[in-house]
C-alpha cells in the first residue's frame, strides 16, 4: 500500500543514483602511450630552428606597432 501524496509548497530531494560503468584498463597501452608522448616533446628540442624565424618576426611586428603608436600619438598633440 503507498502512502498517498500530500501537495507541497517545497520541493523534496530526490534521491541522487550513481551510474558506473567500468572499462578495461590496458597498462601496457599506458604505458606505450606515455612512451609517445615523451618522444613528441623531446623530438624538437635540439633541432628546432623555427625559433629564430618567429622570433624575428614577433620582433617585426612589435617594431612596427611601436611606430605606429608613437606617429598616432604625435599627431594628436599637434
Amino acid at each position: 500500500m503507498h502512502v498517498p501524496k500530500i501537495p507541497s509548497f517545497f520541493k523534496t530531494p530526490r534521491i541522487k543514483s550513481f551510474n558506473f560503468k567500468p572499462r578495461y584498463y590496458d597498462e601496457r597501452k599506458e604505458a606505450l602511450e606515455q612512451l609517445k608522448k615523451q618522444g613528441k616533446r623531446t623530438k624538437g628540442k635540439f633541432f628546432n630552428r623555427k625559433t629564430k624565424a618567429g622570433n624575428l618576426n614577433r620582433s617585426k611586428r612589435l617594431l612596427i606597432i611601436l611606430i605606429a603608436l608613437f606617429l598616432l600619438f604625435y599627431l594628436l598633440l599637434t
